[in-house]
């Protein structure tokens, strides 16, 4: 077979869809790897496969599917069609596959990213990873080491499981260059520390969710205070609190020698990469948490002028004047 795989969410590396073009490789079709719509080149092949990282990006998969869906066979997949799989399905009449898709989930690879354990026990109400990987933490003992290592809560794995992960990094000489999904404070202590050390040569990531976690995000920032203001990269989530309280996390990152990333909530089943949700929790408008987000994140201006002088417009007033310092 011809076999076309379009990355829907280009420019942004896809894993899966990297796993499956060498999948289908490995059984024989001809394979050709696009990233975002090919338009009408995607017409001429026997199968076309929608690989889509974040549910925003569904309408360009959509898109394609009804463009080819009568002349080729069709898969669609990925984490943003999860939670999508009805809309898929009323939009396309095609099927999607929900979840990991275990024919190439562990097909094995030289690859920019890699997985070597899934699942994630913590359950947060706005978080894909329990629902697409599961509760439970389930190694996989051939993974294949990679710059960048897409485990989720790694301070909550097993030891013996971070342990053989590091064992793998250091006797194949891959440098880690970045633990993508970070570590969970409630289960980070000195013993955490102590094993990723020696390996992680990028930032340490980690959430402050909820003013809720203050106790144990301070812990952790303690047990890293040797560790540069620039290699502790805090999220820090905004739009399921008021903003005094998301303010109040973010203030509380810099001042115990952080750097605050701010992400602003989107439901799973969100279409619109250009639009946000309805503000909630007294947030005045999408475009405040816009601002806000724009403070603390590009080009860190929290550095060098007061968020009360933040002035996103010219010829709007400050709009976080009223702000206490």
């Amino acid at each position: 077979m011809t076999a076309l795989v379009v990355n829907c969410s280009a420019p942004h590396y896809n894993l899966g869809a990297a796993k499956l073009a060498d999948w289908l490789r490995d059984r024989g079709d001809e394979v050709t790897v696009v990233d975002g719509d090919p338009g009408l080149m995607a017409l001429g092949y026997d199968l076309v496969c929608l690989a889509v990282i974040f549910s925003y990006h569904a309408p360009i998969a959509r898109d394609i599917a009804l463009r080819v869906k009568d002349f080729c066979e069709v898969w669609a997949g990925g984490p943003g069609l999860f939670a999508l799989s009805k809309w898929w399905t009323e939009e396309t009449g095609l099927p999607v596959v929900v979840g990991l898709d275990q024919r190439f989930d562990k097909q094995r690879g030289h690859y920019k990213m890699t997985f070597a354990v899934r699942g994630c026990p913590v359950g947060c109400s706005f978080c894909i990873v329990p629902k697409l990987e599961g509760l439970d933490f389930k190694l996989d003992p051939g993974f294949v080491p990679a710059p960048i290592l897409c485990d989720n809560n790694l301070s909550a794995v097993p030891v013996p499981w971070q342990e053989f992960i590091i064992c793998r990094y250091r006797e194949t000489e891959t440098p880690l260059l970045d633990a993508n999904s970070g570590f969970e404070p409630k289960t980070f202590d000195g013993g955490t520390v102590e094993r990723w050390k020696p390996v992680l040569r990028g930032p340490w990531r980690f959430a402050f969710d909820e003013i809720g976690e203050h106790a144990e995000v301070e812990a952790m920032m303690k047990l890293l205070r040797d560790v540069s203001p620039r290699r502790k990269r805090v999220y820090v989530l905004i739009g399921l609190e008021p903003f005094e309280a998301c303010y109040e996390r973010a203030r509380k990152v810099i001042e115990w020698r952080g750097e605050p990333f701010v992400q602003i909530f989107r439901p799973l089943t969100w279409l619109d990469e250009k639009a946000w949700p309805p503000p909630r929790f007294g947030w005045p408008s999408s475009q405040i948490q816009r601002d806000f987000q724009r403070y603390f994140n590009s080009p860190q201006l929290w550095r060098t002028i007061p968020i009360t002088e933040y002035k996103p417009r010219k010829y709007e007033p400050p709009p976080f004047a009223k702000v206490a310092a």
